[in-house]
């Protein structure tokens, strides 16, 4: 029987030597991270704990409100309100114009500065809602309106 050469015996010792690193990469490539995710599962993160949930807004847009402050400045804004309850919801949709009013009348009590100040925005929206909630009273701890969003504000320069 003649003898082979010495490269062909070689030869399939040598692949299965590649072989091993490649397949054990490719094992490590595929165990590393299903190992991480099973790992983070079992970690508490602290912006997963639990926390009570934070009832989320519910917005009643209003529809454009046009409005002259008290020093003469034209005001255009867009304004919804955060309204938790369906009574609310319904008692503003029925009485839309007259709340529009509500609103207008806030404007109208503001001057430009105030208005343009750092708080203006934040103390306009709290007056709003004030109002509001004076209109909508139904006895409750909470008033109707829990916030108002003032959207778009357009002030009109002089």
């Amino acid at each position: 029987m003649p003898s082979l050469p010495p490269a062909a015996h070689s030869a399939p010792a040598t692949d299965s030597r590649r072989t091993l690193p490649v397949v054990a990469v490719i094992a490590a490539l595929i165990a590393v991270p299903v190992a991480v995710s099973v790992g983070m599962s079992w970690v508490d993160l602290p912006w997963e704990q639990d926390t009570p949930a934070r009832a989320r807004p519910d917005w009643v847009p209003m529809p454009l409100l046009r409005a002259t402050t008290s020093d003469g400045t034209v005001v255009k804004a867009r304004v919804a309100l955060d309204v938790p309850g369906s009574a609310a919801r319904m008692a503003i949709q029925r009485n839309v114009q007259q709340v529009g009013l509500l609103l207008e009348v806030s404007i109208a009590r503001q001057t430009r500065a105030e208005i343009g100040s750092s708080q203006g925005i934040p103390r306009l929206a709290d007056d709003m809602r004030e109002r509001l909630n004076e209109y909508l009273d139904a006895g409750a701890e909470e008033g109707p309106v829990r916030s108002v969003a003032i959207q778009d504000l357009l002030v009109k320069p002089q």
